[in-house]
């Protein structure tokens, strides 16, 4: 990534995207693929900012609220027999909780169990998670705190304009200190 302006014009277009086909008089099945399949390359835009390191340090440490529901018993949540969520995860009991943007992120891009919802006529919530977290959580997320998160990054006040890089030794390379 030579410039990230070009980026977060990009970013801003998806985003504006996402906020104007948030409600449909009625959802089908292609209108939450879609919806979905844009929240993902978001995320995915998202973090290539992040691993760049193409973004601040205040961006960097954004943190999103979510609802967070602990793995129950000792099954395993399999595509081929798993059940549904409520068999593997305690929905009865939600925790609130917060994830860091790169989380939130890789919860999106490497879903196992995506499940979304309207309520009314908009997009309203999602559980996922990821196949690393499968066996430990899953997260409900409001589209409402996910729009607000990715708009962080598609703002240019997010962009680095100082760096401070030191040598890590076992990656081999330079890493940001700081990124202001």
């Amino acid at each position: 990534m030579i410039e990230s302006t070009y980026w977060r014009q990009e970013l801003r277009a998806e985003l504006a995207w996402l906020k104007k086909h948030r409600k449909y008089r009625r959802w089908s099945e292609k209108q939450l693929v879609l919806y979905e399949r844009r929240l993902m390359l978001v995320a995915f835009q998202v973090r290539s900012l992040l691993e760049q390191p193409k973004v601040n340090d205040r961006a960097q440490n954004t943190r999103m609220p979510v609802v967070r529901f602990k793995k129950i018993g000792l099954k395993p949540f399999t595509y081929m027999g798993s059940g549904f969520p409520e068999d593997r995860f305690d929905l009865a009991n939600p925790e609130s909780s917060e994830l860091g943007v790169l989380d939130v992120c890789n919860q999106l891009i490497h879903y196992y169990w995506m499940q979304t919802w309207p309520e009314g006529t908009a997009f309203k919530a999602m559980l996922v998670f990821s196949d690393y977290m499968r066996h430990k959580w899953a997260y409900e997320f409001l589209i409402e705190d996910l729009l607000s998160l990715f708009s962080v990054f598609a703002n240019d006040s997010s962009a680095v304009t100082e760096m401070q890089l030191h040598w890590n030794e076992k990656k081999q390379d330079y890493v940001a200190c700081y990124a202001r």
